[in-house]
Protein backbone atom coordinates (compact mmCIF):
# COMPACT_ATOMS: atom_id res chain seq x y z
CA UNK A 1 0.00 0.00 0.00
CA UNK A 2 1.43 3.30 -1.02
CA UNK A 3 0.93 6.42 1.14
CA UNK A 4 0.55 9.54 -0.90
CA UNK A 5 0.74 13.14 0.11
CA UNK A 6 -3.00 13.49 -0.55
CA UNK A 7 -3.70 10.71 1.94
CA UNK A 8 -1.49 12.40 4.52
CA UNK A 9 -3.19 15.70 3.74
CA UNK A 10 -6.67 14.25 4.24
CA UNK A 11 -5.74 12.59 7.52
CA UNK A 12 -4.04 15.72 8.67
CA UNK A 13 -7.00 17.91 7.79
CA UNK A 14 -9.36 15.58 9.63
CA UNK A 15 -7.17 15.65 12.71
CA UNK A 16 -6.71 19.41 12.42
CA UNK A 17 -10.48 19.91 12.24
CA UNK A 18 -10.87 17.75 15.35
CA UNK A 19 -8.22 19.83 17.11
CA UNK A 20 -9.94 23.04 15.99
CA UNK A 21 -13.25 21.71 17.29
CA UNK A 22 -11.63 21.07 20.67
CA UNK A 23 -10.20 24.59 20.65
CA UNK A 24 -13.63 26.05 19.87
CA UNK A 25 -15.21 24.00 22.67
CA UNK A 26 -12.54 25.20 25.13
CA UNK A 27 -13.08 28.77 23.97
CA UNK A 28 -16.83 28.55 24.57
CA UNK A 29 -16.26 27.07 28.02
CA UNK A 30 -13.89 29.89 28.93
CA UNK A 31 -16.30 32.55 27.63
CA UNK A 32 -19.56 31.16 29.01
CA UNK A 33 -18.34 29.32 32.09
CA UNK A 34 -20.46 26.30 31.08
CA UNK A 35 -19.27 22.77 30.45
CA UNK A 36 -21.57 22.40 27.44
CA UNK A 37 -23.71 24.63 25.25
CA UNK A 38 -25.89 21.98 23.61
CA UNK A 39 -27.53 19.03 25.30
CA UNK A 40 -26.02 16.55 22.82
CA UNK A 41 -22.53 17.50 24.00
CA UNK A 42 -23.26 15.88 27.40
CA UNK A 43 -26.72 14.24 27.46
CA UNK A 44 -26.34 12.89 30.99
CA UNK A 45 -25.35 16.24 32.48
CA UNK A 46 -28.03 18.01 30.43
CA UNK A 47 -30.69 15.66 31.83
CA UNK A 48 -29.51 16.29 35.41
CA UNK A 49 -29.47 20.04 34.74
CA UNK A 50 -33.08 19.95 33.53
CA UNK A 51 -34.16 18.15 36.69
CA UNK A 52 -32.27 20.66 38.86
CA UNK A 53 -33.78 23.61 36.97
CA UNK A 54 -37.28 22.24 37.59
CA UNK A 55 -36.49 21.74 41.27
CA UNK A 56 -35.12 25.28 41.50
CA UNK A 57 -38.23 26.76 39.87
CA UNK A 58 -40.48 24.78 42.21
CA UNK A 59 -38.38 25.85 45.20
CA UNK A 60 -38.66 29.48 44.09
CA UNK A 61 -42.46 29.17 43.92
CA UNK A 62 -42.57 27.70 47.42
CA UNK A 63 -40.30 30.41 48.83
CA UNK A 64 -42.49 33.14 47.31
CA UNK A 65 -45.58 31.43 48.70
CA UNK A 66 -44.01 31.27 52.17
CA UNK A 67 -43.11 34.97 52.07
CA UNK A 68 -46.66 35.93 51.05
CA UNK A 69 -48.14 33.63 53.68
CA UNK A 70 -45.94 35.14 56.39
CA UNK A 71 -47.20 38.62 55.46
CA UNK A 72 -50.76 37.29 55.51
CA UNK A 73 -50.15 35.75 58.92
CA UNK A 74 -48.60 38.96 60.21
CA UNK A 75 -51.83 40.75 59.28
CA UNK A 76 -53.88 38.20 61.22
CA UNK A 77 -51.55 38.50 64.19
CA UNK A 78 -51.82 42.30 64.11
CA UNK A 79 -55.63 42.00 64.26
CA UNK A 80 -55.45 39.67 67.26
CA UNK A 81 -52.98 42.01 68.96
CA UNK A 82 -55.40 44.91 68.50
CA UNK A 83 -58.19 42.84 70.06
CA UNK A 84 -55.89 41.81 72.88
CA UNK A 85 -54.94 45.45 73.54
CA UNK A 86 -58.61 46.41 73.75
CA UNK A 87 -59.22 43.58 76.21
CA UNK A 88 -56.24 44.68 78.32
CA UNK A 89 -57.49 48.27 78.29
CA UNK A 90 -60.91 47.17 79.53
CA UNK A 91 -59.33 44.96 82.18
CA UNK A 92 -57.01 47.73 83.38
CA UNK A 93 -59.22 50.79 83.37
CA UNK A 94 -62.84 49.65 83.15
CA UNK A 95 -63.16 46.72 85.54
CA UNK A 96 -65.78 46.57 88.25
CA UNK A 97 -63.52 48.42 90.67
CA UNK A 98 -63.09 51.30 88.19
CA UNK A 99 -66.82 52.11 88.10
CA UNK A 100 -67.72 51.41 91.69
CA UNK A 101 -69.22 54.51 93.20
CA UNK A 102 -68.78 56.66 90.07
CA UNK A 103 -71.42 59.14 89.08
CA UNK A 104 -73.65 58.99 86.00
CA UNK A 105 -71.53 61.37 83.91
CA UNK A 106 -68.42 59.25 84.40
CA UNK A 107 -70.36 56.11 83.49
CA UNK A 108 -71.63 57.85 80.35
CA UNK A 109 -68.03 58.59 79.38
CA UNK A 110 -67.10 54.96 79.93
CA UNK A 111 -70.10 53.84 77.89
CA UNK A 112 -69.11 56.10 74.98
CA UNK A 113 -65.56 54.74 75.18
CA UNK A 114 -66.87 51.18 75.09
CA UNK A 115 -68.94 51.88 71.99
CA UNK A 116 -65.88 53.31 70.23
CA UNK A 117 -63.86 50.26 71.29
CA UNK A 118 -66.67 48.08 69.97
CA UNK A 119 -66.39 49.75 66.57
CA UNK A 120 -62.60 49.50 66.60
CA UNK A 121 -62.86 45.75 67.18
CA UNK A 122 -65.12 45.40 64.15
CA UNK A 123 -62.80 47.59 62.06
CA UNK A 124 -59.82 45.45 63.09
CA UNK A 125 -61.63 42.20 62.28
CA UNK A 126 -62.49 43.57 58.84
CA UNK A 127 -58.85 44.31 58.02
CA UNK A 128 -57.78 43.55 54.46
CA UNK A 129 -54.59 42.02 53.14
CA UNK A 130 -54.45 43.30 49.60
CA UNK A 131 -57.98 42.82 48.33
CA UNK A 132 -58.86 39.98 50.70
CA UNK A 133 -60.33 40.18 54.20
CA UNK A 134 -57.80 38.47 56.45
CA UNK A 135 -60.22 37.24 59.12
CA UNK A 136 -63.07 36.10 56.88
CA UNK A 137 -62.28 32.40 56.71
CA UNK A 138 -62.79 31.03 53.22
CA UNK A 139 -64.84 34.02 52.02
CA UNK A 140 -62.24 36.73 51.73
CA UNK A 141 -64.18 38.88 49.26
CA UNK A 142 -66.81 40.15 51.72
CA UNK A 143 -66.42 41.97 55.04
CA UNK A 144 -66.98 39.26 57.67
CA UNK A 145 -68.29 41.37 60.57
CA UNK A 146 -71.02 43.96 60.77
CA UNK A 147 -72.15 46.02 63.76
CA UNK A 148 -75.73 47.16 63.22
CA UNK A 149 -77.39 50.22 64.70
CA UNK A 150 -79.39 48.12 67.16
CA UNK A 151 -76.19 46.56 68.52
CA UNK A 152 -76.56 43.27 66.65
CA UNK A 153 -73.27 41.78 65.51
CA UNK A 154 -73.17 39.45 62.49
CA UNK A 155 -70.46 37.22 61.05
CA UNK A 156 -70.92 36.27 57.39
CA UNK A 157 -74.54 37.44 57.75
CA UNK A 158 -75.30 35.33 60.85
CA UNK A 159 -76.29 36.89 64.18
CA UNK A 160 -73.46 35.80 66.50
CA UNK A 161 -75.72 36.00 69.56
CA UNK A 162 -78.55 33.86 68.17
CA UNK A 163 -78.40 30.28 69.57
CA UNK A 164 -80.07 29.07 66.35
CA UNK A 165 -76.90 30.01 64.44
CA UNK A 166 -74.51 28.28 66.84
CA UNK A 167 -74.10 25.11 64.77
CA UNK A 168 -73.45 27.01 61.54
CA UNK A 169 -71.02 29.39 63.24
CA UNK A 170 -69.21 26.40 64.75
CA UNK A 171 -68.65 25.11 61.21
CA UNK A 172 -67.32 28.51 60.14
CA UNK A 173 -64.71 28.43 62.91
CA UNK A 174 -63.29 25.27 61.32
CA UNK A 175 -62.91 26.57 57.77
CA UNK A 176 -59.60 25.94 56.05
CA UNK A 177 -57.59 27.60 53.32
CA UNK A 178 -54.72 25.32 52.37
CA UNK A 179 -51.53 26.49 50.64
CA UNK A 180 -48.95 24.17 49.10
CA UNK A 181 -45.60 25.03 50.69
CA UNK A 182 -43.71 21.90 49.72
CA UNK A 183 -44.98 19.57 52.44
CA UNK A 184 -45.89 16.92 49.84
CA UNK A 185 -49.46 17.92 48.98
CA UNK A 186 -51.70 14.83 48.98
CA UNK A 187 -55.42 14.12 48.76
CA UNK A 188 -57.59 11.54 50.45
CA UNK A 189 -61.21 11.02 49.47
CA UNK A 190 -61.12 14.21 47.39
CA UNK A 191 -59.95 16.27 50.39
CA UNK A 192 -56.53 17.70 51.12
CA UNK A 193 -54.65 15.87 53.85
CA UNK A 194 -54.17 18.60 56.47
CA UNK A 195 -50.60 17.56 57.28
CA UNK A 196 -49.53 17.94 53.64
CA UNK A 197 -50.36 21.67 53.31
CA UNK A 198 -50.36 24.86 55.37
CA UNK A 199 -53.70 26.14 56.64
CA UNK A 200 -53.65 29.94 56.26
CA UNK A 201 -57.26 30.51 57.33
CA UNK A 202 -58.10 32.07 60.68
CA UNK A 203 -61.84 32.86 60.95
CA UNK A 204 -62.36 35.96 63.05
CA UNK A 205 -65.37 34.44 64.79
CA UNK A 206 -63.00 31.96 66.37
CA UNK A 207 -61.24 34.83 68.16
CA UNK A 208 -64.22 36.81 69.50
CA UNK A 209 -66.65 33.95 70.18
CA UNK A 210 -70.33 33.36 69.47
CA UNK A 211 -73.50 32.05 71.08
CA UNK A 212 -74.63 32.32 74.70
CA UNK A 213 -73.92 30.75 78.05
CA UNK A 214 -76.63 28.73 79.78
CA UNK A 215 -77.66 31.84 81.72
CA UNK A 216 -78.10 33.83 78.50
CA UNK A 217 -74.82 35.77 78.73
CA UNK A 218 -73.32 36.39 75.31
CA UNK A 219 -70.01 34.74 74.47
CA UNK A 220 -69.15 37.30 71.79
CA UNK A 221 -66.75 40.00 72.92
CA UNK A 222 -68.13 42.64 70.59
CA UNK A 223 -71.68 42.06 71.82
CA UNK A 224 -70.45 42.06 75.43
CA UNK A 225 -68.78 45.41 74.87
CA UNK A 226 -72.08 46.90 73.71
CA UNK A 227 -74.00 45.31 76.58
CA UNK A 228 -71.54 46.71 79.11
CA UNK A 229 -72.04 50.15 77.55
CA UNK A 230 -75.83 49.70 77.89
CA UNK A 231 -75.47 48.87 81.60
CA UNK A 232 -73.32 51.95 82.10
CA UNK A 233 -75.86 54.08 80.22
CA UNK A 234 -78.75 52.95 82.42
CA UNK A 235 -80.22 55.39 84.94
CA UNK A 236 -79.53 52.90 87.69
CA UNK A 237 -76.14 51.23 87.52
CA UNK A 238 -76.46 47.46 87.98
CA UNK A 239 -73.09 46.52 89.37
CA UNK A 240 -73.90 42.81 89.46
CA UNK A 241 -74.95 42.76 85.79
CA UNK A 242 -71.87 44.72 84.79
CA UNK A 243 -69.57 42.42 86.76
CA UNK A 244 -71.16 39.41 85.08
CA UNK A 245 -70.59 40.87 81.62
CA UNK A 246 -67.08 41.99 82.45
CA UNK A 247 -66.16 38.52 83.78
CA UNK A 248 -67.37 36.94 80.53
CA UNK A 249 -65.44 39.55 78.53
CA UNK A 250 -62.30 38.75 80.51
CA UNK A 251 -62.80 35.07 79.69
CA UNK A 252 -62.94 36.01 76.00
CA UNK A 253 -59.69 37.94 76.44
CA UNK A 254 -58.06 34.68 77.54
CA UNK A 255 -59.35 32.99 74.40
CA UNK A 256 -57.70 35.71 72.31
CA UNK A 257 -54.39 34.95 74.00
CA UNK A 258 -54.85 31.30 73.04
CA UNK A 259 -55.45 32.41 69.43
CA UNK A 260 -52.25 34.45 69.53
CA UNK A 261 -50.40 31.37 70.75
CA UNK A 262 -51.86 29.38 67.85
CA UNK A 263 -50.77 32.05 65.36
CA UNK A 264 -47.31 32.09 66.94
CA UNK A 265 -46.99 28.32 66.47
CA UNK A 266 -47.95 28.63 62.80
CA UNK A 267 -45.45 31.48 62.40
CA UNK A 268 -42.68 29.26 63.75
CA UNK A 269 -43.66 26.61 61.24
CA UNK A 270 -43.44 29.16 58.42
CA UNK A 271 -40.05 30.36 59.65
CA UNK A 272 -38.64 26.82 59.77
CA UNK A 273 -40.15 26.12 56.33
CA UNK A 274 -38.49 29.24 54.94
CA UNK A 275 -35.12 28.14 56.36
CA UNK A 276 -35.55 24.66 54.90
CA UNK A 277 -36.37 26.07 51.47
CA UNK A 278 -33.41 28.45 51.62
CA UNK A 279 -31.11 25.52 52.42
CA UNK A 280 -32.65 23.52 49.60
CA UNK A 281 -32.07 26.43 47.23
CA UNK A 282 -28.39 26.49 48.21
CA UNK A 283 -28.06 22.73 47.69
CA UNK A 284 -29.76 22.88 44.28
CA UNK A 285 -27.56 25.80 43.22
CA UNK A 286 -24.43 23.92 44.28
CA UNK A 287 -25.47 20.78 42.40
CA UNK A 288 -26.39 22.77 39.29
CA UNK A 289 -23.08 24.62 39.39
CA UNK A 290 -21.08 21.40 39.55
CA UNK A 291 -23.19 19.83 36.78
CA UNK A 292 -23.35 22.69 34.28
CA UNK A 293 -20.63 25.18 35.07
CA UNK A 294 -16.88 24.80 34.86
CA UNK A 295 -14.27 26.24 37.14
CA UNK A 296 -12.80 29.42 35.66
CA UNK A 297 -9.20 28.35 36.22
CA UNK A 298 -9.90 24.93 34.72
CA UNK A 299 -11.60 26.50 31.70
CA UNK A 300 -8.67 28.85 31.04
CA UNK A 301 -6.19 26.02 31.44
CA UNK A 302 -8.14 23.85 28.99
CA UNK A 303 -8.31 26.72 26.51
CA UNK A 304 -4.57 27.40 26.77
CA UNK A 305 -3.78 23.74 26.25
CA UNK A 306 -6.18 23.44 23.28
CA UNK A 307 -4.66 26.54 21.70
CA UNK A 308 -1.17 25.17 22.21
CA UNK A 309 -2.14 21.84 20.58
CA UNK A 310 -3.72 23.67 17.65
CA UNK A 311 -0.65 25.84 17.09
CA UNK A 312 1.61 22.77 17.19
CA UNK A 313 -0.66 21.03 14.68
CA UNK A 314 -0.37 23.99 12.33
CA UNK A 315 3.42 23.92 12.52
CA UNK A 316 3.53 20.19 11.89
CA UNK A 317 1.29 20.66 8.87
CA UNK A 318 3.82 22.87 7.10
CA UNK A 319 6.31 19.98 7.00
CA UNK A 320 3.77 17.34 5.94
CA UNK A 321 1.97 19.00 3.09
CA UNK A 322 4.84 19.11 0.50
CA UNK A 323 4.33 17.14 -2.74
CA UNK A 324 6.27 13.94 -3.50
CA UNK A 325 7.00 11.96 -6.73
CA UNK A 326 4.21 9.51 -5.84
CA UNK A 327 1.62 12.30 -6.16
CA UNK A 328 2.41 12.47 -9.91
CA UNK A 329 2.39 8.71 -10.56
CA UNK A 330 -0.70 6.91 -11.78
Amino acid sequence: MRITTNMIRRNYQNNLNSTLSGLEKARRQAETGRRFSKSYEDPSAAARATILENRYARNSDYRNAVEDTMKWQDTQEDVLMQLSNVAKEVNKNYGVEAVSGTNASVRDTYAATFREMQKSMVYALNTKFGNVFAMAGSDGQNAPFELKDDGTVTYRGLDVNDPANAAELEKLTKEHSYIDLGFGLTFSGGEIVSSSAFDAAFPGIKAVGFGQEDDGTSKNMIVLMGQMADVLDADEFDKEAYEKLWTQFDKGAGDIQNCLTEIGTKTKLLTSTQQRLDNEKLNITTQFDSTVNINEAEALMNFSYAQYVYNVALKIGTSLLSNSLLDFMK
